[in-house]
């Protein structure tokens, strides 16, 4: 048997039957990539410059891995954009309570800047409601009702 390597896909094939491997998209028998292979170099990491096969210096495989993480990265924020994504639901959840948070602090400040003595201070901060806690319950429903908005 022989071997293939996908010109574009790097994809390599130990066992290949020739004839169903055009040497228009496939390189076969490369000795450069068996060697590679045998050596266990991670195929995106291969340079195919006509039949030519050579491993990829430290900087190329250090821009081949930032390339990667920054799809990686890309294809993970946008998973918050679809509306039945679980994460994307907490993630609403969470913004509603840290922005809960944010109006009663904002509200606090409010009342310490509007106060001429501590006894004003205390009064306006009393008049703030306290922020309650949240159950498991609660944050479940709260998701649920997140999911497909």
């Amino acid at each position: 048997m022989s071997t293939a390597l996908h010109r574009t896909t790097k994809q390599y094939v130990e066992s290949a039957d020739t004839p169903a491997f055009p040497t228009a998209t496939w390189i076969l028998n490369s000795a450069q990539a068996n060697a590679l292979w045998a050596a266990n170099v991670p195929t995106k990491y291969w340079n195919i410059v006509g039949d030519a096969v050579t491993e990829m210096s430290p900087a190329e495989k250090a821009a081949v891995d930032a390339s990667l993480l920054a799809s990686s990265r890309d294809k993970s924020v946008t998973e918050l954009d679809q509306v039945e994504n679980i994460l994307r639901a907490f993630v609403l959840v969470l913004m509603d309570e840290l922005n809960l948070h944010a109006a009663t602090v904002t509200a606090i400040l409010n009342a310490i800047d509007g106060a001429a003595s501590l006894a004003d201070v205390k009064t306006a901060v009393g008049a703030i409601a306290d922020l309650p806690q949240r159950t498991n319950g609660q944050l479940k429903t709260a998701i649920r009702n997140k999911l497909g908005t």
